[in-house]
């Protein structure tokens, strides 16, 4: 075990009251060791019924809104987050992916390279054993900055994260730890279901997308947004 170091924890959030609840009662039961260490920013990527800040706001909780609702603009999300992150370590995942204490202990207290991307093993909230997320990663601050952050001219259709991770990998090494975090796709309000995803024309519209992309510089915080006062 290593000297104990500070994560900001960056979730992106869509229309997921019930399980915000859900994630502030796990975040609250962080033993104090921990929770001295963590952050948690949450960023609500322009929902029609914005997110509030509870009054006890646990991990040092700050709450961001994109003014604007894109659909899948998560992209955006994450800029916003790492961009208002305390330097160290970012842990970004998902709404629906709980970290547990174990998990957040290892993380915390770990020895983790700096020039090295971690990803995570998964479980599912009934125990079963699934496939790591694509889209939830350790790093460091001034790595997700090095690699260039998430473009969001590629806001608004699924999928097209994975040029973020094409540029991860060419950037540093990916080191699946055994670590988990637990998957609770499409319980209650978890996921979001207002907009399709893997579908023939989500995938038409994603491949046009690619294809009217022009060469250049990615962009990057380009969505009117505010901190929410709690």
């Amino acid at each position: 075990m290593g000297q104990p170091k500070r994560v900001t924890m960056v979730y992106p959030y869509y229309q997921s009251a019930q399980f915000f609840t859900h994630q502030l009662n796990a975040w609250r039961h962080y033993p104090c060791e921990l929770s001295a260490f963590v952050r948690v920013i949450v960023v609500d990527d322009g929902s029609p019924q914005p997110a509030s800040l509870p009054t006890d706001r646990p991990c040092g909780l700050r709450l961001f809104r994109i003014e604007q609702d894109v659909p899948w603009n998560w992209l955006a999300a994450r800029n916003i987050g790492a961009h208002h992150a305390d330097d160290g370590w970012l842990l970004l995942t998902d709404m629906d992916h709980v970290v547990t204490s174990d998990t957040l202990g290892a993380v915390v207290h770990g020895q983790h390279d700096p020039a090295t991307v971690y990803a995570f093993s998964r479980r599912e909230h009934t125990g079963a054993p699934v496939h790591s997320h694509s889209a939830s990663f350790l790093m460091t601050k001034a790595m997700f900055w090095a690699i260039g952050g998430y473009d969001e001219r590629l806001s608004g259709v699924y999928g097209t994260d994975g040029a973020y991770r094409k540029r991860l990998t060419a950037k540093a090494p990916v080191v699946l730890l055994a670590d988990e975090l637990v998957r609770h796709e499409y319980v209650a309000d978890a996921s979001v279901t207002t907009y399709e995803r893997k579908t023939p024309a989500m995938r038409d519209a994603k491949r046009r997308t690619f294809a009217r992309l022009q060469p250049g510089p990615v962009k990057t915080l380009t969505f009117a947004y505010h901190e929410v006062a709690a």
